[in-house]
C-alpha cells in the first residue's frame, strides 16, 4: 500500500512537472517611477510651494456663474462622458464575469418526448411502438479553482474596472480643462476685440484730423485716402475678430455636446485665473498620485500580472465535478415515484497533452505586461515633462510681460505725441501711421502674452491632475 502511494505521488509530481509553464516565457520591462522620482530634483525649488493641491471643480474659485453652468452641462451631456459612461459599465459588467466563476452553475430542465421506434430500435425487433418519455431535474457543475485562476482572474478584472473608474475621471477633467482653456481663449477674443475698436477708433479719428488739414489747405487728398483706407482696413480685422468670437463660442458648445443656439447665448467671460505660480509641496513624488493617467496605467499593470497568473494555471490539471438528480418515467409510470428517480454524481479531471496554444497566450499575456508597464513609463515621463514645460513657460511669459507692458506704454505716450502734432499740422501722416501701427502690436502682444498665461495655470492645473486624488481603493481580497 505504501508502495503504492509512492508511486501515485511520484506519477502525479511527474505530471505537475511536464504541465508547469514553461520558465522561458518572462517579462522584460521594469518600472522606472523612482528613478524618474529621483531625477526630477529641479521640481523641489522650495520657494515657489505655497499651495495645495488643485481640488475637484477648481474653477468655481474663478466666479464665473456662467463658466460652472456650461461645464456642469458638458458633464451631463457630453459624448466624451457617454462613451466613459459606457466603458465603465462594460468593466463592471466583467468584474460581474469574473465574479461568478466561483459559484457553480446550475440549471433546471424539464420535458416531454413523444417518439415511434422503428424495429431497428426497438429491443424486441419488432418496430412500430410508440412511448412517451417525461424528465424533470436539475443539472449542477463546479469547478475547483485549485490553482488560483479564477481569483486572479477576478483581480485582474477589478483593476481594469477601477482603471475604468479612472478613465472616467479623467475624461471629466479632460474635458473641463478644454471647456476652461476654450472660455480663456475667447476672453482673449474679446480683448482681442477691444484692441480692434480702439484702433479703429484711432482710424476715425486720423481721417477728421486730415479732413480739417485738408480744408485748411495744409494736405492733401491723397493723404486722405490713405487714412480712410486705414480705416477699411481697421474695420475689417474688426470683422475678423468678430468671427474668431463667434467660431470659439461655437467650439464650446461642441465641447458640451449642444447646438448652435447654446452658441448664441454665451456671453462674455469674466473669470480670471491669478498669475502667481504656486505648486504643492514634494511635487516629484504625488504627481504619481494625483495624476489620473498614471495611477489608471499603474492598476492596468495590475490587471496584466493577474492575467499571466491566469495564464500559467492553464498549464495545470482542472478538477471539476457534476451532477444532476431528477425524474424520468415512461408513460403510465408515477412521476415522482421510487421507479422515476434518477440522479448522477461525477467527478472529472482534464490534463492539457498539447500546450501550444497555452505557450502563446502566456506569450501574449507577457507582451500585454510589458506594453503595461512602458506606457506607465512613458506616462509619468510625459506628466513631468508637462508640468516643466508650464513651470517654464508660466516663468517666461510673466518676464515677457513686463517688457510688453512697458512697450505698450511708451507705445501709448508716443502715439498720443505723435497725434498731437499731426493735429496742430506739424507733424506727417507717414508718423502717425507707423507709431500707430506700433501701438496696434505693442498692444496684442501684451493681450496674447495675458491670455497665454491664463492658458497655462489652467494647462499647471490640468498637469497636476486637475483636482484628481488616488484617495479611493478597491478591494481585491473579495475571493
Amino acid at each position: 500500500m505504501l508502495k503504492l502511494a509512492k508511486i501515485t505521488t511520484y506519477v502525479s509530481l511527474c505530471l505537475l512537472y511536464g504541465c508547469a509553464p514553461p520558465s522561458s516565457i518572462k517579462t522584460h520591462n521594469t518600472l522606472t517611477d523612482k528613478t524618474l522620482v529621483s531625477h526630477a530634483t529641479s521640481l523641489e525649488s522650495k520657494k515657489l510651494y505655497s499651495a495645495n493641491w488643485p481640488s475637484q471643480s477648481w474653477w468655481l474659485s474663478l466666479g464665473d456663474i456662467q463658466l460652472n453652468n456650461l461645464i456642469e452641462q458638458a458633464l451631463q451631456h457630453s459624448p466624451n462622458i457617454q462613451l466613459a459612461n459606457a466603458n465603465l459599465e462594460k468593466a463592471s459588467a466583467l468584474v460581474m464575469a469574473a465574479d461568478s466563476k466561483f459559484d457553480p452553475v446550475v440549471s433546471a430542465n424539464a420535458s416531454a418526448t413523444r417518439s415511434r421506434l422503428s424495429r431497428s430500435e426497438d429491443y424486441t425487433y419488432q418496430g412500430s411502438q410508440y412511448g412517451t418519455l417525461y424528465g424533470l431535474g436539475l443539472n449542477m457543475s463546479y469547478s475547483f479553482d485549485l490553482w488560483g485562476g479564477n481569483k486572479a482572474a477576478w483581480v485582474a478584472s477589478v483593476s481594469n474596472q477601477k482603471a475604468a473608474e479612472i478613465d472616467h475621471q479623467a475624461a471629466k477633467i479632460n474635458l473641463s480643462s478644454a471647456i476652461i482653456r476654450t472660455y480663456i481663449q475667447l476672453a482673449n477674443a474679446y480683448a482681442l476685440e477691444d484692441l480692434a475698436k480702439d484702433d479703429f477708433e484711432r482710424t476715425q479719428r486720423i481721417i477728421l484730423i486730415t479732413e480739417k488739414l485738408l480744408q485748411s489747405g495744409l494736405t492733401s487728398n491723397d493723404r486722405l485716402y490713405t487714412a480712410q483706407s486705414n480705416e477699411a482696413s481697421s474695420k475689417q480685422v474688426l470683422k475678423q475678430r468678430a468671427l474668431s468670437i463667434q467660431l470659439l463660442k461655437n467650439a464650446l458648445a461642441t465641447l458640451i455636446g449642444d447646438g448652435p443656439d447654446l452658441a448664441n447665448n454665451i456671453q462674455r467671460p469674466s473669470a480670471h485665473l491669478s498669475a502667481k505660480l504656486n505648486l504643492p509641496a514634494e511635487l516629484p513624488a504625488n504627481l504619481m498620485a494625483h495624476r489620473p493617467d498614471i495611477v489608471a496605467a499603474k492598476w492596468r499593470i495590475e490587471a496584466a500580472s493577474k492575467n499571466i497568473d491566469v495564464a500559467k494555471t492553464r498549464f495545470y490539471p482542472n478538477v471539476n465535478l457534476s451532477a444532476s438528480a431528477g425524474f424520468k418515467s415512461v408513460l403510465g409510470d408515477s412521476m415522482f415515484g421510487e421507479p422515476s428517480r434518477s440522479w448522477s454524481v461525477g467527478p472529472a479531471i482534464s490534463l492539457p497533452l498539447f500546450t501550444q496554444d497555452l505557450k502563446a497566450n502566456l506569450i501574449d499575456q507577457s507582451a500585454d505586461y510589458d506594453s503595461a508597464v512602458a506606457h506607465y513609463n512613458q506616462t509619468i515621463s510625459k506628466a513631468f515633462g508637462d508640468v516643466t514645460d508650464r513651470i517654464l513657460t508660466i516663468k517666461s511669459v510673466n518676464k515677457q510681460i513686463a517688457d510688453a507692458q512697458r512697450s505698450a506704454k511708451l507705445a501709448a505716450q508716443s502715439y498720443h505725441i505723435t497725434e498731437k502734432r499731426y493735429q496742430s499740422g506739424m507733424g506727417s501722416q507717414l508718423e502717425v501711421l507707423l507709431i500707430e501701427n506700433q501701438l496696434l502690436q505693442a498692444e496684442s502682444a501684451l493681450t496674447l502674452l495675458k491670455n497665454q498665461l491664463q492658458e497655462q495655470q489652467a494647462a499647471l492645473i490640468e498637469a497636476l491632475g486637475g483636482g484628481f486624488g488616488d484617495d479611493q481603493t478597491v478591494s481585491t481580497s473579495k475571493h
